[in-house]
């Protein structure tokens, strides 16, 4: 498994590839079946770089990149005082995105983007992390799964419309 890659903490210069690697990464998962105007407007909106540029700015989201050579790989987002959909969630910390381009799968990049991020939330006041991930992501859910994360309920997430299943998950750290 290649791990010549390097983990650091986002910058307000990075919003922009941060930006083009969300879109890609949001739009590979969830535009299977091609493109439809729900998909094309929140992933336009949503993972705008000055979207990012915002993220960057709040004092309770940190953004991880992983990188090799200069170029973007992947990144974690997480948000300390997030709105859980669980009430037992509701002093845990919520990872928010882990996206890994798909070229960079299977090498080591989301699970060290995801240790670095547990790492980060044990030293925390709130020593448990939870994320959402769509019902039709089993390769995610297999992956957070395999890292000890257990399924603790059922939201959705809502664009254009449209409310896509999630199954959410959590971990004490």
């Amino acid at each position: 498994m290649p791990v010549d890659f390097t983990l650091r903490h986002a910058e307000h210069g990075d919003a922009l590839c941060i930006s083009g690697l969300a879109t890609q990464v949001f739009l590979d998962t969830y535009a299977t079946d091609g493109m439809r105007s729900d998909l094309a407007e929140e992933a336009l909106s949503v993972y705008a770089p000055e979207q990012f540029r915002q993220r960057l700015k709040d004092p309770a989201r940190t953004l991880l990149l992983a990188e090799r050579n200069g170029h973007l790989l992947g990144f974690a987002e997480f948000a300390r005082q997030a709105r859980a959909p669980l009430p037992g969630l509701s002093d845990a910390v919520e990872l928010v995105r882990l996206y890994v381009q798909r070229h960079a799968h299977r090498q080591g990049v989301g699970q060290a983007l995801l240790q670095q991020v547990e790492s980060l939330v044990k030293n925390s006041d709130t020593p448990c992390l939870w994320l959402a991930v769509w019902s039709e992501n089993h390769r995610a859910q297999a992956f957070y799964q395999a890292l000890g994360y257990a399924c603790v309920g059922r939201t959705a997430y809502e664009f254009g419309g449209n409310a896509y299943a999630n199954q959410v998950f959590c971990k004490r750290c």
